[in-house]
């Protein structure tokens, strides 16, 4: 399959019922398109112009990879040593290394970077079990950790839970996804995210679930940050690690 017909594809099978965009009006209000484009390249009407097929690309999360280069991973093969089971009885077999990732635990701005995560800003490694649900299928995977004192997204997640972040999806429908934002200052954070078109803009509301102490906060995509959707949002949070004894 070439790539129009295998990006047409995608985008097929993002829209529907349960899937990341309900219908195409919502997928293309998200990805900064018009609808009457979006509709006549799905139906193989007719192809995209560079800058429309930029912002569909920016908007799924796709990265570009030129022939001969590695792929955008940031999650590594896992390798284990002696590997120590635990709550187990007998000599049961090891973990088999392939069935896990290693992904790196970095600061909130870092994570929320292109690229893979250099070397010095790696606080840690997190293992994850590739087969899981909510992580099969994903690789472009970094973890971060909830800050002492941020406590916006409490009773979900509190100071110290470890959240995991797919960098490849960037999508913000539908509306209410915990996601990995970027205000236009520069700050990072970990909020639900909406959307709503707005003359000729799409609004983006970055809101907690602690809403009684920190509101909203509502930007542009277009006036504030300049009609790219990966400087607002850095990843969709699939997974997470909390401290139960605390619930």
């Amino acid at each position: 399959m070439d790539f129009t017909n295998n990006l047409r594809q995608i985008l097929w099978d993002r829209i529907g019922e349960g899937k990341t965009f309900p219908n195409r009006k919502r997928m293309a209000d998200a990805l900064g398109i018009d609808p009457s484009q979006l509709n006549r390249f799905i139906e193989g009407e007719r192809g995209l112009s560079v800058d429309t097929l930029g912002r569909v690309l920016d908007g799924l999360g796709a990265r570009l990879v030129l022939p001969g280069e590695a792929p955008p991973e940031v999650a590594r093969e896992v390798c284990f040593v002696s590997a120590r089971p635990t709550g187990t009885v007998g000599d049961p077999a090891p973990p088999a290394s392939e069935d896990y990732f290693a992904v790196p635990l970095a600061t909130e701005p870092v994570a929320a970077g292109p690229g893979r995560i250099p070397q010095d800003d790696i606080r840690g490694w997190v293992l994850v079990w590739r087969h899981h649900e909510s992580v099969r299928f994903r690789s472009d995977l970094v973890a971060v950790s909830i800050g002492k004192g941020e406590v916006s997204m409490v009773p979900t997640l509190h100071p110290g839970d470890i959240v995991l972040v797919d960098r490849g999806e960037k999508a913000p429908d539908p509306p209410g996804k915990i996601m990995l934002v970027c205000e236009p200052d520069g700050g990072c954070a970990v909020k639900r995210v909406s959307t709503r078109p707005v003359d000729g803009d799409l609004e983006l509301v970055f809101y907690s679930d602690n809403s009684r102490d920190y509101p909203p906060r509502v930007f542009r995509l277009n006036r504030d940050y300049g009609g790219e959707l990966s400087a607002a949002i850095g990843g969709r949070v699939v997974w997470a690690w909390s401290d139960m004894t605390r619930k």
